[in-house]
């Protein structure tokens, strides 16, 4: 019985070769997207579930209230970790983290070059959190001052193919750190992402910069490993305790604190979630949208075909062929096609997944498409997709009365009609509404990128000056002045446009009220070189230099305090014998996802000392029509020509700037993406029920030739159906989309008004889809010699 349903089924898949295509072809795409996005989803929810105690991991957060703003502080002090495993029964082990400090120099041999991500912990980190070893002793390998565990990827970086265990690499052009363990590949779904791991015990020996920090400062992220037994709100209110006892200032000693699970960081944390379970919803909506979609096509096309096997239901029945019998044959074709399309959606993905996920920017690695939940997903979807798309065409198809088959009494096209329309609908509606969402996605980053921030941040590049060069810094800035003209370069100590920024807790002597207050400084060619102008600005401006240093704040800081007035010097709100010299205009550097940030700027003139004395960066504006690598050849060779310890590295400001959106950016290529596979997969239906409506009305086309029709009213006929479904998706789809997009608009301070233009592209767009489709067909029925047609029928 099953090898004559598959011989039926093989006929049929051969004979009805277009359609065959087009059902295998929509499925392939539905379930290879449908499942690309879902395994994405899935990665982004299982985040750090694979440590051997993530189930009781948890990390301190400690909570405070600030300006009536609730501020969070993951870095705790040294002493924080330590004293909790003391003093804390509950807590089976401490484990302490720090992503590290910014680019530092490593270097063996004669390979140098400046890495990110050195890390800082326990000897506990690697065998707490199962972190697995290819080379070294997990136990043993942060046990001792002056060790250094690499990546796979930092070991191959610096050594090749030869074993690195026990040699040395310098750190920070001084400080040398003996290799002791080669970790293997990082999972992508972890919150802990590093290149290298120094114990914690060795930073008072790394410099006087990294021992102030030791003694001193919150950059520890703490996590406790709590006894199966342990309840976690007593904990928290012991927390306090040891706060208060071992004199934590870094907050305040009234800080609260929270216990935050592992496993819950990357999408729940109070602090920075790296990712928003709102758009995985919304990314897990559109694999569904698109795998139904795939299916209604299917459905549509045999369902539509259904006359076609009228015949044949009719006469097996009359034979004696029984309703539950004929169901099974289409459930086999059903489940061939689908396996066929599950075959090819396989290869597919495993040969695309690499490419997607770069340019996607999704950070998933292939290691996904070998666990367990890969393929029970996909034998999920594919055993969901024989069922659903099989089970309609069965029903319908096998109940079909043989009297009525046999006395022609089944009209063509007519079975099922009305639901056909509605599955176009549907997919249509689908389609435009992701249309217009990427429209508005497209709109409002082009407004972010387009619009006046107070600052000019076009061709100006940021270049690295590291501390040690504080001695040369005024030679390396008079030759780039005279390379690119005095008021094209200035100075500044923090890298714009990133969380690099100084932040400090200020707080209104008059009026008490608080506010945190962002902290720079800089030359005096900062404001012309960026374009940032004065709202007062300091007497005798652009007539004289500073002396010395004159600190000025922004607008904001005007608004938000007692400072009031317009003639200088003004009384500095934050300190009692403090003066203003100048206020100058709002400017951002921060995303226009909030407003603009209460700012101080301290002006100084001997910018070796104050600017770059912890390092700073030389700020250098290119001309429009710079040919900018050979600017750059230039301005590495000014620097090289110091003869620094550091290789010459620079930033662009407008890239800093547009990175302050990588999530929206992401998002709206994901849109894109998934828009345009939503419309093929509704177009390839489309081109399906065209076709089979062209077949099944060809005797009416070749009389209404005969009496006269023309080939534009034939087309407008054929056409007019489809169009009118698009045209009532449109209308649906229209206001959702204004919803959802209206309420993603919400979290920004600035943003775009969604426009009626934005409607009427889409819908023209998708009409104008919808007619190409549909055209060729139509134009080629229009066009068939009408005798040929009425003889064939």
């Amino acid at each position: 019985m099953l090898s004559n349903y598959l011989k039926i089924a093989f006929r049929q898949l051969w004979r009805n070769r277009l359609f065959s295509l087009l059902n295998i072809v929509g499925l392939t795409v539905g379930l290879a997207v449908s499942t690309f996005i879902a395994l994405y989803v899935w990665h982004e929810f299982h985040y750090d579930r694979f440590h051997p105690f993530a189930d009781r991991t948890y990390r301190i957060l400690s909570v405070a209230t600030y300006g009536g703003d609730e501020v969070t502080f993951p870095g705790l002090q040294e002493a924080f970790g330590r004293e909790a495993k003391r003093q804390l029964p509950e807590v089976e082990q401490a484990v302490r983290f720090s992503g590290g400090f910014g680019p530092t120099l490593l270097q063996y041999g004669s390979t140098r070059f400046k890495e990110e991500e050195i890390g800082f912990t326990d000897a506990s980190f690697l065998s707490a959190l199962g972190f697995t070893l290819l080379i070294g002793d997990a136990r043993t390998a942060l046990a001792e001052p002056g060790r250094i565990v690499l990546t796979r990827r930092l070991a191959e970086t610096y050594f090749g193919s030869q074993n690195p265990l026990g040699k040395t690499l310098i750190y920070d052009k001084q400080y040398p750190l003996t290799v002791s363990g080669v970790l293997a590949d990082l999972p992508t779904n972890s919150v802990f992402q590093f290149n290298a791991l120094i114990p914690i015990s060795s930073l008072p020996t790394l410099g006087p910069k990294h021992r102030d920090v030791y003694e001193r400062a919150g950059f520890l992220e703490t996590y406790l490993v709590l006894r199966p037994d342990a309840n976690v709100p007593p904990i928290e209110q012991k927390l306090s305790k040891i706060n208060v006892g071992i004199g934590i200032n870094f907050t305040n000693s009234s800080s609260r604190f929270i216990l935050e699970p592992l496993p819950a960081l990357h999408l729940e944390s109070r602090s920075s979630s790296s990712a928003s379970k709102q758009t995985l919803y919304i990314l897990l909506s559109i694999a569904l949208a698109i795998l139904t979609l795939a299916i209604i096509n299917y459905v549509s096309l045999t369902t539509a075909r259904a006359t076609k096997r009228a015949r044949e239901v009719g006469v097996r029945k009359a034979v004696g062929g029984l309703r539950n019998e004929l169901m099974g044959q289409f459930y086999t074709e059903s489940l061939l096609t689908t396996t066929l399309a599950f075959g090819l959606s396989i290869l597919l993905l495993q040969a695309l997944f690499p490419w997607a996920s770069q340019a996607l920017d999704l950070h998933m690695d292939k290691r996904v498409l070998r666990q367990g939940s890969y393929w029970g997903l996909m034998l999920a979807f594919w055993l969901s997709c024989a069922l659903l798309a099989g089970s309609y065409p069965a029903l319908v198809l096998s109940g079909f009365s043989p009297q009525d088959v046999l006395k022609g009494s089944v009209s063509a096209g007519r079975r099922g009609a009305g639901m056909r329309r509605f599955f176009t609908t549907v997919q249509f509606t689908a389609s435009i509404g992701l249309l217009i969402c990427s429209f508005v996605l497209f709109a409002q980053m082009r407004f972010l990128r387009a619009k006046r921030i107070g600052i000019n941040r076009a061709q100006v590049v940021a270049i690295t000056v590291e501390a040690d060069m504080k001695g040369q810094f005024i030679g390396f800035r008079d030759a780039v002045r005279r390379w690119a003209g005095y008021d094209n370069v200035a100075a500044t100590n923090a890298a714009l446009f990133t969380n690099n920024i100084m932040t400090y807790f200020m707080e209104d002597k008059k009026t008490k009220k608080q506010l945190m207050v962002k902290a720079l400084s800089v030359d005096e060619g900062f404001f012309k070189t960026l374009g940032i102008r004065w709202a007062i600005p300091p007497i005798g401006w652009g007539k004289q230099h500073v002396s010395g240093f004159v600190t000025v704040y922004n607008q904001t800081v005007v608004q938000e305090t007692s400072m009031k007035g317009t003639v200088l010097p003004l009384q500095d709100p934050f300190l009692k014998e403090g003066i203003v010299g100048g206020v100058v205009a709002d400017f951002h550097v921060n995303s226009l996802h909030g407003p603009v940030s209460p700012m101080q700027l301290t002006v100084w003139s001997d910018t070796s000392r104050a600017i770059v004395a912890d390092g700073g960066y030389v700020l250098v504006k290119l001309a429009a029509q710079t040919d900018v690598p050979k600017a750059l050849d230039q301005l590495k060779a000014i620097y090289n020509n110091l003869q620094p310890t550091t290789p010459f590295e620079y930033y662009f400001l407008d890239d800093a700037y547009n990175k302050l959106y990588a999530k929206e950016d992401q998002l709206a290529r994901l849109f894109n993406a998934f828009t345009g596979l939503t419309l093929l997969v509704a177009c390839l239906g489309l081109l399906g029920l065209i076709t089979f409506n062209v077949e099944a009305r060809t005797k009416e086309i070749g009389i209404r030739k005969v009496l006269g029709a023309s080939v534009a009213s034939i087309v407008a006929l054929l056409s007019s159906e489809f169009i009118k479904l698009v045209a009532l998706a449109i209308i649906i789809a229209s206001p959702l989309a204004w919803y959802a997009m209206n309420r993603w608009l919400q979290d920004f301070a600035y943003k775009i008004d969604i426009d009626w233009w934005i409607f009427a592209l889409a819908g023209g767009l998708a009409i104008s889809i919808a007619l190409l489709t549909i055209s060729f067909q139509s134009i080629k029925a229009a066009l068939t010699n009408p005798v040929k047609s009425l003889r064939t029928e």
